[in-house]
This record gives C-alpha cells, sequence and structure tokens, in this order.
C-alpha cells in the first residue's frame, strides 16, 4: 500500500510546479502544495476504495494496480495500432482514422462503450 501512495504522491509532486517563464515563482510552498493536491488524492483514493468504507485494503490496492496497468496495455496497444507506418510518431491522419474505426454509430464522437467494443474487438482479433 506504502508503494501506491509513494507513487500518486511523486506524480503529484511533478504535476504541482509548473515553470513557465523567468517571472513566475519558481518553488511552491508545502501549504500550497497540499491544498492543490488534496482533491486530487481524495479522488484518487475513491476510486481504490471500491466499497466506500473509508479504508483501503490490500485487495482493492491490488485491483486498481491491475486496472491501471491494463489501462496502460490498452493505451499502448492502441499507440501500436494507430502508428500505421511504424515511424514511432502518431500523425493527426492516424490518430483520425481510428477514431474513426472506434465511432461504431459513426455519430462523431468515441464513447467509452465504442472504445470498449472496439477494444474486445481487436483483443479476439491477436
Amino acid at each position: 500500500m506504502k508503494k501506491i501512495f509513494c507513487i500518486i504522491i511523486i506524480l503529484l509532486m511533478s504535476s504541482s510546479l509548473v515553470i513557465a517563464d523567468k517571472h513566475e515563482k519558481k518553488f511552491i510552498t508545502k501549504k500550497e502544495f497540499i491544498e492543490k493536491n488534496l482533491k486530487q488524492l481524495e479522488q484518487r483514493f475513491d476510486q481504490i476504495d471500491t466499497n466506500k468504507d473509508g479504508k483501503m485494503t490490500a485487495e482493492e490496492e491490488k485491483a486498481f494496480v491491475a486496472k491501471v496497468k491494463r489501462a496502460r496495455a490498452d493505451r499502448q496497444a492502441l499507440l501500436i495500432l494507430m502508428d500505421e507506418n511504424k515511424d514511432g510518431k502518431i500523425t493527426p491522419e492516424e490518430e483520425k482514422k481510428l477514431l474513426m474505426a472506434m465511432d461504431s454509430n459513426k455519430d462523431g464522437e468515441v464513447t467509452p462503450a465504442e472504445q470498449k467494443a472496439f477494444r474486445d474487438k481487436i483483443t479476439k482479433k491477436k
């Protein structure tokens, strides 16, 4: 459980300090950091605490980590599919072609259900 919190904290810290130009401050105070990231931490905890009892169990953490790993693998598979010419770059045309293939009802929007159906379809082909 400590590992997941460490990862979450590191990710939040890396996104908390933005240095845009020489006129902006180049630091964040502890209070600012906590205020900025508390809501994100609460949301992440709620995602992990699936039975909503206010406690995170090892089983809930394990399930969450597995879900994150599946999502990463899915994203990687989609990136490989999008890169038709295998140059390691996704062009706008390649992205558009994949999104059109996912949009099963052709309404111009790709819903989570359409994403899942497309993912299931390509998984069966492998």
